[in-house]
């Protein structure tokens, strides 16, 4: 088993996080609001998605190695999401803004 490998992919796939945001406020979001009706809206978005991201990861290494991730891995792959907090937090903020004006 390579954690090499594995963090190579998760730091390939976060390249693309602001785009993978996007899709989730346009398509997901509305639904997950009308169910769960959050009272912060940003933060709820933010662990939402950022729990999806962690959740996509840990069945992506279970489905390639047959075995969960262990404490130092999932620490890994947080510390990359993190590496990614500001634009995550821009891209939230200026959905909500956007969609204060509309």
């Amino acid at each position: 088993m390579s954690t090499r490998t594995f963090m190579e992919f998760v730091q390939n796939d976060l390249k693309r996080i602001s785009y993978d945001l996007k899709g989730f406020l346009e398509v997901y979001y509305p639904m997950l609001k009308a169910s769960w009706n959050p009272e912060n809206e940003h933060d709820f978005i933010l662990g939402w998605f950022i729990g999806s991201k962690e959740q996509e990861y840990s069945t992506s290494f279970y489905e390639k190695y047959g075995q969960r991730m262990y404490h130092e891995l999932l620490f890994e792959v947080q510390r990359e999401i993190s590496k990614h907090k500001v634009e995550l937090h821009n891209v939230v903020t200026e959905f909500l803004n956007k969609k204060e004006k509309s």
